[in-house]
C-alpha cells in the first residue's frame, strides 16, 4: 500500500509540473508575483499538495481545496467589496502548489466571489483546475429562475461548464420537493449534464438524519459535500461519513474548522497539541484528522490570509496521516476542549443582516472569546471575587467591542435569522442569555 501511495505521488508530481509547464507559455510579465512561482514551480522547487482519485470519475483532486466565500475584502461585512489583488495572489500561490479545486456560489461575498474567482483562474487553461458552484434552492421563487441563475452563474464566472454543481443547503425535504421535484429543477441541471454544462452533479448538507436519509437515496448523486470536523463527527459527521463510504460516493467537506474555532481550541487544549507536534500549527490537526479519513475527497478552506494559505499547503504536502498516539492525543486535547461551552457559530453570515443591526457573528465570536479566555461570570459556582472580576473582563469586552452598535441589547427576537442558519442556532435565546450576563 505505502508504494502504491508512493507512485501514485510521483506520478502526480509530474502532472502538476506538465500543467505548470504549459502556464508558464502565457505571459505574467504584468504580475512579477505570478511571474515567481511560475518560474519556482516550472523548476521543480515547489512540491505541490498531494492529490487524491475520486472513485466514480478518475479525477485527481488537491487534498485541499479552495473556498471563496471568505476572500479579502476592503471593508468589513457581508457586502464589503472583495480585495481583488490580493485574492489573485492567494489563488496564484495556491495554483502555483496544486491546488486543483475552487469552490464558490451564487450568494457568497454578496453575489460577488464567482466573478472574483472566474477573473482570477481565467490566466489559466480550463482543464487544469475544478470549478464547483452551487444552485440557491432558497432564491427559487418560481421554476423560471433555475434556468436563470444557472446561466448568470456561467456568465459570471467566464465558463462553458461547471466541473462540479450543487444543490445548496439541502435541509428541508419539503423545500427539496417545490425546487427540485415539483418546478423541474432535478430534472434541469441533469439536461445541462448531459449537454457537459456540468460535468458532475451532487448537493450540500445543513439538515437532520432523516432528511439525509431522503436526499442520499433519491438520486445516483456523483458527489456530496457535507460538514465535518472532529467536533461533528460525534454528532452526525460520522452517520453522513460511513453513509457516503456505503454508497460509494465521494466526500467533499466544508468547515473543517468550524468557521476557525478550531484554530484554537482552549489554552490547555492547544497545549496539548502544541507540545506533540511543536512545529505544527493547531488549525493543521483539524485537516490532519480529515485527511485521515480515506473517504474524504477534498477538504475546503475559506482562506482571507496568505498565512493561512500558507500553513495549509504546508500541511497537504508529503500529507502524513495522523498515526495512532497522534488520535489519542487529539481525543484528549477535545475531550479538555469541550469543557468550554462555546456557541456553534461558524461565521458563514447567512444570518445577516439583521434588521435590527445586531452584529450576530461578531457577538458570538467575542462570547467564544471569553469562554476561552475563561471570563464567563456564573455567580452560582465562581468565589465572589472570581465573579466580579470575570463580570468586570465581560462586560468591558462587549462595551469595546460594540461601543458603535451591533450588541446583543438591540437584539428584539424577531425571529428573522432562524430560518438562515445553517447551524440551526438559537439565535434570539443565545442573545437573551448573554443580555443576562451582562445585566
Amino acid at each position: 500500500m505505502e508504494d502504491k501511495n508512493i507512485s501514485r505521488r510521483k506520478a502526480l508530481k509530474l502532472l502538476g509540473l506538465g500543467a505548470v509547464a504549459t502556464v508558464s507559455a502565457m505571459s505574467f510579465k504584468n504580475n512579477p508575483f505570478v511571474s515567481n512561482l511560475q518560474a519556482k514551480a516550472l523548476n521543480g522547487e515547489i512540491t505541490p499538495v498531494d492529490k487524491r482519485r475520486n472513485i466514480k470519475n478518475g479525477d485527481m483532486i488537491s487534498m485541499l481545496g479552495f473556498g471563496c466565500m471568505r476572500f479579502p475584502t476592503n471593508g468589513k461585512g457581508r457586502n464589503a467589496p472583495v480585495d481583488v489583488e490580493q485574492t489573485q495572489k492567494l489563488v496564484d500561490y495556491a495554483y502555483a502548489h496544486g491546488i486543483n479545486y475552487y469552490d464558490t456560489a451564487y450568494v457568497y461575498h454578496g453575489g460577488k466571489s464567482e466573478g472574483v474567482i472566474g477573473n482570477a483562474l481565467k490566466k489559466y487553461p480550463r482543464n487544469s483546475y475544478f470549478l464547483a458552484d452551487k444552485m440557491p434552492g432558497y432564491y427559487v421563487k418560481k421554476k423560471e429562475d433555475i434556468p436563470r441563475i444557472f446561466e448568470e452563474q456561467l456568465q459570471r464566472c467566464g465558463v462553458d461548464y461547471f466541473d462540479y454543481y450543487l444543490l445548496h443547503t439541502l435541509g428541508k425535504v419539503s423545500d427539496y420537493d417545490r425546487v427540485y421535484e415539483e418546478f423541474g429543477g432535478y430534472n434541469y441541471l441533469l439536461e445541462q449534464k448531459k449537454k457537459g454544462r456540468i460535468k458532475n452533479l451532487g448537493f450540500s448538507f445543513h439538515g437532520d438524519r432523516k432528511g439525509w436519509d431522503y436526499f442520499i437515496d433519491k438520486h445516483d448523486w456523483d458527489f456530496v459535500q457535507i460538514q465535518l470536523n472532529y467536533i461533528d463527527w460525534a454528532i452526525d459527521g460520522e452517520y453522513l461519513y460511513n453513509s457516503l463510504v456505503e454508497h460509494k460516493i465521494p466526500c467533499i467537506v466544508m468547515e473543517p474548522l468550524l468557521g476557525g474555532r478550531l484554530a484554537s481550541l482552549s489554552r490547555a487544549a492547544n497545549n496539548m497539541l502544541l507540545e506533540k507536534n511543536p512545529n505544527n500549527t493547531v488549525a493543521s490537526w483539524a485537516f490532519r484528522y480529515l485527511g485521515t479519513l480515506p473517504g474524504v475527497l477534498v477538504s475546503l478552506s475559506g482562506m482571507t490570509y496568505m498565512e493561512h494559505l500558507e500553513d495549509n499547503v504546508k500541511t497537504f504536502t508529503n500529507f502524513k496521516p495522523l498515526s495512532a498516539d497522534e488520535q489519542a492525543t487529539l481525543q484528549k486535547a477535545i475531550i479538555e476542549y469541550q469543557k468550554f461551552k462555546r456557541i456553534n457559530c461558524t461565521a458563514c453570515r447567512y444570518c445577516m443582516p439583521c434588521p435590527f443591526e445586531v452584529e450576530i457573528p461578531s457577538v458570538f465570536a467575542t462570547y467564544n472569546k471569553m469562554v476561552m479566555d475563561s471570563n464567563i461570570p456564573s455567580k452560582d459556582d465562581q468565589r465572589e471575587e472570581d465573579y466580579k472580576r470575570r463580570k468586570a473582563e465581560f462586560t468591558k469586552a462587549f462595551r469595546e467591542k460594540f461601543s458603535a452598535g451591533g450588541a446583543p441589547s438591540q437584539c428584539v427576537a424577531c425571529g428573522e435569522c432562524l430560518s438562515k442558519c445553517p447551524q440551526h442556532l438559537a439565535i434570539p435565546d443565545l442573545m437573551s442569555s448573554i443580555n443576562k450576563l451582562m445585566e
